[in-house]
């Protein structure tokens, strides 16, 4: 959760000196690596966590909403709030970054501010980090019907 919290500071510091400077150089660096890099953890994170909960779900039912945006009770109150608030301000700050990295571009000119859409994996990865090693999961529903060995299409 501290990491969530953390990488979610870094994006908003790292936007508020690219966003008055977005024609610096300097600056589109800054954003463009603080994003992938943002990005690249948070698809790291997201792999291990679908493994994790691979594993889990042979003795309780993960779902993929659960793991990655933790609805039910998979998480307790404040840290699903935590989590999901850190998760929203990387959605807007990004959006909002891209906008307003738009105004006044001539053609060909970058939108270095439109790398920070990719920061939002950070907070689904986190998310499903989060879940897949603390999150909590009813028992594995078992079906009670049994495969069939027709074929499909025949009575």
């Amino acid at each position: 959760m501290r990491a969530d919290l953390v990488g979610t500071g870094v994006f908003l510091v790292a936007l508020a000196i690219a966003v008055p400077l977005r024609t610096e150089r300097a600056a589109q660096i800054l954003i463009a690596v603080i994003s992938v890099a943002l990005f690249a953890i948070g698809v790291t994170a997201t792999l291990w966590a679908y493994a994790a909960a691979l594993e889990r779900s042979r003795v309780e039912e993960v779902g993929v909403a659960n793991l990655y945006l933790l609805t039910g009770a998979t998480a307790p109150p404040p840290v699903k709030r935590a989590l999901l608030v850190s998760l929203v301000v990387q959605v807007l700050a990004s959006l909002g970054a891209a906008a307003v990295g738009v105004i006044g571009l001539e053609d060909s000119q970058l939108n270095a501010l439109a790398f920070g859409v990719l920061v939002p994996m950070f907070g689904i990865g986190m998310n499903g980090a989060w879940a897949a090693r603390y999150g909590s999961y009813g028992p594995r529903v078992n079906s009670a019907a049994k495969p069939s060995n027709r074929k499909i299409g025949q009575p």
